[in-house]
């Protein structure tokens, strides 16, 4: 993309390129200030089983300083930015203790391959990307440099899927190394999916009922500026982590 915009409008280009990068950055950054302001730390509801897990868990992931979060959301999520593991309050409704544990070790995969700082980076590349073309049309006014630079954008995402993906994998991959029992990781899988297939079962249906509100955007989930539109899949699908899972199994075993 910067060799699109040298040839086609030189340092000037450049430098324009370079402010909206920074821009860019910048204000995701801000966004991500505060993230986590209805989070309270797990050890003061954990129960004394679940604890010892957690603990025996963080030490075989030979991680210092991470600390686990629970936010008051019903519905089920987990994520990590810094060395921050969330948790939401839907995710103990559905799942044991074991499989809770397995949701953490994953979570302490991408904390291991520093994934909470390459993922915000991706994002804020992706912003760029989108903005460059029609910023190239706007200081050239040649359109081929917008349609070669929406070229390198649609490249841009088609990578940024496999990469985001392998990344899932990776993270899995770890977590199965910390766990006494990998099935669980598995099981936990198996209740995230049958809880999204009843979400997009109810919200499908042509009676009349009272709607849940489980469609609405967590305040917490706006991370940074990413934009929603041409959305490759960034997450592999529940089937094809559960195979990894049992592949690995059958060849430890």
């Amino acid at each position: 993309m910067f060799l699109l915009i040298y040839f086609s409008s030189g340092y000037v280009g450049l430098g324009v390129a370079g402010v909206l990068l920074v821009g860019v950055t910048a204000l995701g950054k801000l966004t991500l200030q505060g993230k986590c302001r209805k989070c309270h730390p797990i050890t003061r509801a954990a129960p004394e089983g679940l604890a010892e897990r957690l603990r025996l868990v963080l030490e075989r992931a030979n991680l210092e300083g991470v600390e686990i979060y629970a936010l008051e959301e019903y519905i089920p999520n987990a994520y990590s930015y810094d060395k921050n593991i969330v948790l939401s309050l839907g995710l103990f409704e559905i799942l044991d203790d074991e499989e809770i544990t397995a949701v953490v070790a994953h979570e302490l995969g991408h904390i291991k391959n520093r994934d909470t700082l390459i993922f915000p980076l991706v994002a804020y590349l992706r912003v760029f990307m989108f903005l460059m073309p029609p910023l190239l049309l706007s200081m050239t006014w040649k359109f081929w440099t917008a349609i070669a630079g929406f070229a390198l954008y649609l490249w841009f995402e088609v990578e940024r899927s496999k990469f985001l993906r392998g990344r899932e994998f990776k993270a899995d991959d770890f977590a199965l190394r910390l766990l006494d029992r990998p099935l669980s990781l598995k099981a936990a899988l198996e209740e995230l999916k049958y809880y999204e297939d009843l979400r997009a079962e109810v919200k499908n249906q042509t009676l009349p009922g009272i709607d849940p509100t489980i469609e609405r955007p967590s305040k917490e989930e706006r991370n940074y500026w990413r934009p929603s539109f041409l959305m490759f899949p960034t997450h592999p699908t529940y089937e094809e982590r559960i195979i990894r899972i049992m592949n690995y199994i059958n060849i430890s075993s």
